[in-house]
């Protein structure tokens, strides 16, 4: 998680005459930008240009927009993004990324090259230092019922209530760019919904084995790779929260909500007295007594698109109560939760055999064991 801005500021200036035909009506100069990766904001005198992005097959672009200039000294400045930089594979530290020219075209004198010219380097931006992720008065915030929308780096500053209830809560971004946010200073990190790629087939299952490819197990195509980032209750106080969130590509601040994640929890209880038989796929063939040797298994299931991301009770041994109230009884294994969650956690659907295997103590020599769990999904 990061509370830094992911932008490097490059700063010179040139100067134009007052004879130049761009300032007598005639065409406007354009700035001319190459670079490795992976997007740039383009500023003339404090006024944004345009922007330019590489994608995800392809991180070099070319940034090409006309520039409005005034006679005297004009500034230029280039915000610089970087995003997702290579970290494995053959040379990979040698990468490059970055820009590599900057010219101007359309004076007077032809093609201007100002990639030689002294450049300062400032990381971040002003409101970064002013002290705007943690909603400072000291920041000349305009207050509006209609903020700017569809519009890059823009700081954006609303007061809300923590959502009601206990449910864990995420901040819903699919409407914004990139950028950051913050909840009263607390950084929730960098959010980015950007959409995965549909010209790579998806997968239904992924299936890792064999030599690894870049796109061998691609998932949710069309989808965003993130929509919802995670927000701590404990950051929420009883109401006043400031939310600030600066984005940096352009998006619409008026639909961003918090959502609560729906838990919903799931029960197992099975003996070692249980039926072994596996009802789905059992025939009825007097010959075949191969399904007698299966020992009697758990099953646990989530609603899709859900997984197991916590177990609140495994018992094996004489658990008592019904589902939802399970208690421990004088017999239990102490190793039952470790065992379920080795088995369970983070997967959609799991088993657990009660085996030896599994549960290497029996914790009640002689009597019938059982197996009860409670677990929830997310």
């Amino acid at each position: 998680m990061s509370d830094r801005i992911s932008l490097g500021r490059k700063n010179t200036s040139i100067n134009v005459t007052e004879n130049e035909d761009c300032l007598k009506g005639g065409s406007r100069p354009f700035l001319l930008v190459e670079s490795k990766g992976h997007g740039l904001h383009a500023f003339v005198n404090q006024k944004l240009q345009g922007s330019g992005y590489g994608n995800g097959s392809n991180v070099r672009f070319n940034f090409s927009a006309p520039i409005s200039l005034k006679a005297g000294k004009n500034d230029v400045t280039i915000l610089s993004l970087t995003v997702g930089i290579q970290n494995a594979g053959p040379h990979y530290e040698w990468m490059p990324a970055g820009l590599t020219n900057v010219k101007i075209k359309g004076l007077n004198k032809g093609l201007l090259d100002i990639s030689g010219y002294t450049w300062t380097y400032k990381i971040g931006l002003d409101g970064e230092q002013l002290g705007a992720p943690f909603g400072m008065k000291s920041v000349n915030w305009v207050s509006t019922t209609e903020p700017p929308k569809n519009q890059p780096l823009k700081w954006y500053k609303a007061v809300v209530d923590p959502p009601t209830g206990n449910e864990p809560v995420g901040l819903d971004m699919i409407h914004m760019g990139k950028g950051l946010a913050w909840l009263n200073g607390q950084p929730t990190g960098i959010y980015w919904p950007r959409l995965v790629s549909c010209e790579n087939p998806c997968v239904k299952a992924c299936d890792y084995r064999g030599s690894f490819k870049p796109d061998k197990c691609v998932t949710g195509c069309g989808e965003p790779s993130q929509r919802w980032y995670h927000v701590p209750r404990s950051w929420f106080k009883p109401s006043g929260n400031v939310l600030v969130i600066l984005e940096e590509v352009g998006g619409d601040p008026t639909k961003v909500t918090f959502s609560k994640r729906k838990m919903s929890t799931i029960y197992s209880s099975i003996a070692e007295d249980y039926p072994s038989i596996d009802l789905e796929s059992w025939k009825p063939d007097i010959d075949d007594d191969s399904s007698q040797d299966k020992a009697p298994r758990a099953h646990l299931k989530c609603p899709d698109s859900t997984q197991i991301s916590a177990v609140n009770f495994a018992s094996f041994g004489n658990p008592a109560g019904p589902c939802g109230s399970y208690s421990l009884g004088d017999c239990h294994d102490p190793s039952s939760k470790s065992v379920v969650e080795k088995a369970c956690l983070n997967r959609n659907e799991c088993t657990i055999e009660l085996t030896e295997m599994d549960f290497s103590k029996d914790p009640c020599p002689g009597s019938t064991k059982k197996l009860a769990v409670e677990a929830v999904c997310m």
